[in-house]
């Protein structure tokens, strides 16, 4: 909620955000993730996305980059990973969508793979893989991952 416009600053009510060291603000937080280079700023992800597994932060597009090149079954760009909270911990859950028409493969194979090659490349363990039919990772209409809507998807057992 914007309340007005002074010196060219946007003064927001509903949220007081300040810098911790200058205590410069108020700011509304937008949940991005960004850099400033050259006096610019660049949005590369968003905050609420970011996985966190025993102190370390994994971003979900880099865990689902690595699945989708393990076997030319699964589906470019439509995967999810996202964590879920299993008895008080931090979990990693993998969802990728299968081709329409893969090629031949075993399930429990390629399940076992991404596993794997998570261990190997993120050093996470999986908690969850499935291996989902065309359809079920839903988009925006820009393009990008509901990853909520698949954890919530994931949670209520409809995958």
């Amino acid at each position: 909620m914007v309340i007005g416009i002074v010196q060219n600053k946007v003064r927001v009510a509903s949220v007081r955000a300040y810098t911790t060291d200058t205590k410069e603000g108020p700011f509304l937080r937008t949940g991005d993730l960004g850099f400033m280079r050259g006096g610019k700023l660049f949005i590369t992800r968003r905050i609420k996305d970011l996985i966190i597994i025993r102190g370390t932060n994994h971003y979900p597009q880099d865990l689902e980059w690595t699945v989708q090149q393990v076997h030319p079954c699964l589906r470019p760009d439509y995967g999810a990973a996202f964590s879920i909270d299993a008895d008080g911990v931090e979990r990693l859950v993998i969802v990728q969508e299968v081709k329409r028409n893969p090629e031949e493969f075993t399930a429990d194979e390629v399940m076992t793979v991404i596993r794997q090659v998570i261990a190997e490349i993120h050093e996470l363990q999986v908690f969850a893989v499935v291996l989902a039919n065309p359809g079920n990772i839903l988009k925006t209409s820009s393009g990008k991952i509901q990853r909520r809507a698949c954890k919530t998807s994931f949670l209520a057992g409809e995958l």
